[in-house]
């Protein structure tokens, strides 16, 4: 009896420490990634649109940034981080159905990457900012793969034969999320107005109003065309004709000018013994 109640009390144990299985290693693996991935993402613009608070390192899970509720009276903002919080919660169903090898599991953290709600969100942030955020995720993506468990993987040959039969995961059929969420303008003290999709709308598609500096350009250019037609019109054919009155002036006034240098003031008269003895 005494050993009965013995094994009993070891078999728990013994079941604890059986290795877990491969594939429900890395679909751990691919839902703490996600959360990392969605963290670093609302901390990056929460931090940009609070200059004096920071995004809690706390708040690492859905559960966790679901009820957080530090926005103060920053109503849209908090709509926004709340529609994303669950848009990106749904990345977690992108993997697990269908195939579970590395290659997929790549493929769908980095179609995170270049989902519509994801470019949304970070939209308003400056390109060099929006930059390092994405190279800083594909640094978190790349140490999840290596520490990805490949040993249940097919080999390359029979994934290529079967490719065509492996239904798509579920992330890719995800509808777009219905709700708009508002733009995560930076403000200093928290304090912004409630944006609308028809504001933003008339945003993107109104034409841009010229301002002074537009119609002064314009005038300066009316201004330079006039003046070019009146020199080509007015003021050269009235030069030609004063260089050309000039040139008539010194053609008439070139034979005196010969027969003063052929008679020099001042010489002695030519000899004209030959024509005396001549007579």
């Amino acid at each position: 009896m005494p050993l009965f109640f013995l094994l009993c009390a070891l078999s728990p144990g013994t079941l604890h420490a059986q290795p877990e299985a491969p594939a429900a290693a890395n679909k751990r693996l691919f839902d703490r990634t996600v959360d990392e991935l969605n963290f670093r993402t609302m901390e990056t613009v929460y931090d940009k649109s609070f200059t004096r608070n920071k995004f809690p390192v706390t708040l690492r899970s859905h559960k966790a940034r679901r009820q957080f509720d530090g926005f103060g009276a920053n109503t849209a903002l908090k709509k926004l981080f709340q529609n994303y919080n669950d848009a990106s919660e749904r990345f977690k169903n992108r993997y697990g159905k269908g195939r579970t090898d590395l290659a997929e599991f790549e493929k769908q953290l980095r179609s995170i990457l270049l989902d519509k709600n994801f470019e949304f969100f970070i939209r308003n942030l400056p390109r060099a900012e929006r930059v390092d955020l994405i190279r800083a995720q594909e640094r978190v993506i790349k140490q999840a793969s290596a520490q990805f468990n490949a040993s249940e993987d097919a080999a390359p040959e029979d994934l290529a034969a079967d490719g065509a039969a492996v239904p798509p995961a579920d992330g890719e059929a995800e509808p777009p999320v219905t709700t708009p969420m508002e733009d995560p303008a930076p403000q200093p003290e928290a304090q912004v107005t409630e944006t609308t999709p028809a504001l933003r709308t008339a945003d993107t598609t109104s034409a841009a109003a010229h301002d002074w500096l537009d119609y002064l350009t314009l005038l300066l250019a009316a201004a330079s065309t006039l003046l070019l037609a009146h020199v080509v019109l007015n003021i050269l054919p009235d030069l030609r004709a004063r260089l050309d009155g000039l040139a008539e002036e010194l053609e008439e006034q070139r034979p005196d000018i010969d027969r003063t240098r052929r008679h020099p003031a001042g010489a002695l008269p030519e000899d004209r013994y030959e024509d005396e003895e001549v007579n």
